[in-house]
């Protein structure tokens, strides 16, 4: 997974480094640039299907902010984000689960609550973060 960034502080060393332990989106590109917000920080990513490419933008200047998380079922938590790290790594795992359920599913970039509730629960995990475990209806438990 090639990895760019174009944060002053944190470049393509610093990016790996954070998402160490994470699962790798194989054949995409990594491209880590600042969000200019307006008003106030917000997360925002994407995930280019057509250039291989998962973009994530970190609102600068950064300071500490609350996002709310829609969980479907689970709630809508608001969600603090104190450092840049944490924003990358939600808006990363967010954007890995997207890619994930392309592969294996076929269903892009549908299934927001889904990937909201897989980088809620693992981008603040240590050690390693397995790829998302979502079934179908029809498919059975192993």
């Amino acid at each position: 997974m090639a990895i760019r960034s174009t944060l002053p502080t944190h470049p393509a060393a610093k990016i790996r480094e954070i998402l160490r332990g994470l699962p790798t989106a194989t054949g995409y590109r990594v491209t880590v640039k600042a969000l200019r917000y307006r008003t106030a920080p917000h997360l925002q990513a994407f995930t280019y299907w057509g250039e291989p490419e998962i973009v994530i933008q970190v609102p600068e200047p950064f300071r500490p902010f609350h996002e709310l998380v829609d969980l479907g079922a689970l709630g809508t938590p608001n969600v603090y984000f104190p450092t840049r790290r944490d924003v990358i790594r939600f808006l990363y795992l967010h954007e890995f689960c997207h890619w994930w359920l392309y592969l294996t599913h076929g269903w892009g970039s549908s299934a927001e609550i889904q990937c909201d509730r897989y980088a809620f629960a693992n981008y603040r995990r240590r050690g390693i973060v397995r790829p998302p475990a979502v079934r179908t209806p029809w498919e059975r438990a192993a």
